[in-house]
């Protein structure tokens, strides 16, 4: 990515921050996984979305003041014994050129630029009385992230007079809208999942377990130039297809299964989140294919349906009436209500650096914005899961979707396993 995309989305922050104030933000931290092994980094997205840097221990700030904005980046200075160890950070040129933020200081002169900016005793009118913080809260049970942990020890513990405004939803804003940047990443990603899915349809079958098809599509992303997933893989044969975020992938592939696949590469940040459903075996069974049919149905008259002013709640109403419609239809169910028994989530979310993009849903349906349609039936008594989620990107009348050349008709499927089952 350009810098000047991260340097546009700074003035784009910029016009929404109050004169006379202070956006803080950070990259985020190493989180110790056991003795002296770290879990792999993942950088705070909206820190990167503002900066392009993958790297821990990072401050990002911004000053406005005349609709002037300010930026500064304050990175840590190589120890030349760590770098023996684990290798260089970012100089600052380097955080320069990716950024696009003229001044980059080493992270010891944080503590003095804060006092400066809160007691400029001098011009009193240039003092920071209003500081943004990303103050997004993490729904693991004690997770506390930096900006939280600023907000509490150093501004309301030393600069109480200062007032903390929370930027989450200014940067939640941002990033559902996607500039056309954005979109070919996501367009990138799809192509290397197109070719995962293939390869993992084409090596199908039974003996085989779960996590070792799996490998497949792990193969092929990395080959394809990614070095990393856009989330940990659901590979969920027969009944284990029935548990949504289903993990564990150690089942054996039996060959009158159904195996669902829910996966995605990630390009440079952005990512794709596809699922696709086929038989182990190659062939549907009636009842497989009855039941994946009908799911497609849903699948497609949905992306039919989309379109900018539609409200999150009317389109998981149009798929969650559809799947009642084809529950009745396959047997399922006397009554409206029992279909909560087999389809329990909704009709989809927001796509872009995370694979559950933030969204405010009380904005609705909005032109760029990429997001997901993965309606679902899990009939759990009968060993079948079938959900089929395609990613698309909402236009001026309706939407595109990008995912259209990942292969989902029941045929196409057969006629496709079948080049690799003779």
């Amino acid at each position: 990515m350009n810098q000047n995309f991260f340097i546009n989305n700074r003035i784009r922050l910029g016009k929404l921050m109050k004169d006379n104030s202070l956006a803080v933000f950070f990259s985020g931290r190493k989180i110790q996984k056991s003795a002296d092994q770290d879990f792999p980094f993942e950088v705070d997205k909206n820190f990167y979305y503002l900066t392009g840097l993958n790297q821990a221990n990072i401050v990002l700030t911004l000053f406005k003041k005349q609709n002037d904005l300010k930026a500064t980046l304050y990175i840590e200075e190589n120890d030349p014994i760590l770098v023996k160890w684990v290798g260089m950070k970012y100089t600052k040129e380097e955080a320069a050129l990716i950024s696009g933020v003229n001044q980059v200081v080493y992270a010891n002169l944080f503590d003095n630029h804060l006092f400066a900016y809160f007691n400029n005793s001098r011009y009193q009118s240039d003092c920071v009385r209003h500081v943004y913080l990303n103050l997004e809260r993490s729904s693991l049970p004690g997770y506390t992230n930096q900006a939280l942990e600023f907000a509490n020890l150093t501004m309301t513990a030393k600069y109480p007079e200062v007032t903390v405004i929370n930027a989450y939803e200014m940067m939640v804003g941002l990033r559902m809208i996607k500039s056309e940047e954005e979109i070919a990443l996501v367009k990138s990603s799809l192509k290397t999942t197109k070719k995962g899915i293939e390869s993992l349809m084409s090596h199908a079958q039974a003996g085989l377990y779960e996590y070792q098809l799996e490998a497949y599509f792990d193969w092929q992303v990395k080959c394809d130039g990614n070095r990393d997933l856009a989330f940990k893989t659901i590979a969920a044969s027969g009944k284990n297809a029935t548990i949504l975020h289903y993990e564990d992938n150690n089942s054996l592939l039996k060959n009158d299964n159904l195996v669902l696949f829910d996966l995605g590469a990630r390009t440079e940040f952005y990512v794709s989140d596809i699922t696709r459903v086929f038989p182990v075996s190659g062939k549907f069974t009636a009842r497989q294919k009855a039941v994946y049919d009908a799911v497609l149905d849903v699948n497609k008259r949905c992306i039919a349906y989309l379109k900018p002013g539609l409200s999150w709640a009317e389109f998981n109403k149009f798929a969650k009436d559809l799947l009642t419609q084809h529950a009745y239809e396959l047997g399922l169910i006397k009554e409206d209500q029992e279909i909560s028994k087999y389809y329990y989530h909704s009709i989809g979310h927001s796509l872009g650096l995370d694979t559950h993009d933030p969204t405010l849903y009380d904005w609705g349906i909005k032109e760029g914005m990429i997001i997901t349609v993965e309606p679902g039936l899990y009939i759990e008594e009968e060993g079948i899961g079938v959900r089929i989620e395609d990613n698309v990107l909402i236009t001026d009348e309706g939407c595109e979707n990008l995912s259209s050349e990942i292969i989902k008709e029941t045929a196409d499927i057969e006629s496709f396993m079948a080049t690799y089952k003779k």
